[in-house]
């Protein structure tokens, strides 16, 4: 059924902070925090008319993430949080998590899926199937949607960087990010304005989970780079990215990433366990990580198989990589011996 719940009635079940509340179902995220029972959820369902969803692996992903937010104050109250949904796994779930925080912390979620022009492939195109599938959650969430288009070839811009630079290769998934932020960023300013709201207030949300992390580790490992790795929330302040004839400017903005503790393969359990279809982006991406022979997809195929022996090696990466920053940040004198015997 397709109906605007009523949240006075629901109340009486069940502690409204610890359920997903869609129009077509309502899904637990912790059974013990929400005071349910299966009498309760009986309940529901007889007087609301909506299903109620109980996954186990939902339940744990929702307690982790929940967690993780109080943990980094990720999420303040009366928030806007703008949701970068791309339809894919990681984005749906995250849109989802996030849903009851309208009540417990009264923020604000705005959906926004970037149209990027991909070498002439559209992923994320108003009229296709996979936006209409996200339209379709974001209705049933109620949670307003909105797409950002743009017209510049990633594929171009990331050639352009590639020509102007010192031996520097420039993937596509570069300028695919870059212009991702820009849109996402200068949307952060507008709404900032409107709402006279403060920088900080206004979020960006990304579904980055724990294998993107320890696969951006590992890849830069790999290719002898400094070690690189994503935070739980990240401040950005203006810059701009010079493609030589014209820049494109990246606004002041905040950057949260509240799935970094779960592991991929979870996440694709809960959305199955709670029958939440979600789009196959990466299948649309000519450069996504499951294609080609990039260095980070190799990555990905090292950590699956070593997890099969050492099922925690994910989170021991990321924690080699936060303890050695906090090692160095602590013991400078340390980083300049390093600088000065080179």
């Amino acid at each position: 059924m397709d109906h605007v719940i009523n949240l006075k009635k629901l109340k009486k079940h069940v502690n409204p902070f610890f359920i997903t509340i869609r129009r077509d179902k309502i899904i637990i995220n912790n059974k013990r925090m929400a005071r349910l029972s299966r009498y309760k959820m009986n309940k529901i369902e007889e007087e609301l008319g909506i299903s109620v969803v109980y996954s186990k692996t939902y339940e744990y992903v929702s307690t982790k993430v929940g967690r993780f937010i109080t943990k980094n104050k990720i999420i303040s109250p009366r928030d806007v949080i703008i949701v970068g949904l791309s339809g894919g796994k990681d984005s749906l779930l995250l849109l989802h998590l996030l849903e009851p925080y309208r009540r417990k912390y009264g923020i604000k979620l705005i959906a926004a899926t970037v149209d990027v022009n991909i070498g002439g492939i559209r992923p994320w195109k108003e009229d296709s199937e996979g936006v209409k599938l996200i339209k379709h959650h974001c209705e049933m969430l109620s949670i307003p949607h909105i797409t950002l288009k743009s017209e510049l070839d990633v594929v171009e811009l990331s050639e352009i960087l590639s020509k102007n630079s010192r031996g520097m290769e420039f993937s596509p998934c570069f300028s695919c990010s870059v212009i991702k932020r820009h849109l996402l960023s200068k949307l952060c300013k507008e709404i900032s304005k409107r709402d006279n709201l403060p920088y900080e207030k206004v979020k960006i949300a990304y579904g980055h989970n724990l294998d993107d992390n320890s696969d951006t580790i590992l890849a830069n490992m790999f290719k002898g780079e400094r070690l690189k790795f994503m935070k739980p929330i990240t401040k950005f302040n203006h810059s701009e990215v010079d493609y030589g004839t014209f820049k494109i400017p990246l606004e002041e903005c905040t950057i949260i990433r509240p799935m970094l503790p779960v592991l991929e393969q979870d996440i694709v359990k809960s959305l199955e366990e709670c029958n939440l279809s979600y789009y196959k982006d990466k299948d649309e991406c000519p450069y996504s990580r499951d294609r080609g022979d990039s260095v980070r997809k190799r990555c990905h195929e090292i950590l699956e198989e070593v997890e099969k022996e050492i099922p925690n090696i994910r989170e021991m990466i990321v924690s080699s990589a936060l303890k050695t920053v906090e090692y160095y940040s602590k013991n400078p004198i340390l980083t300049n011996e390093k600088n000065n015997e080179k």
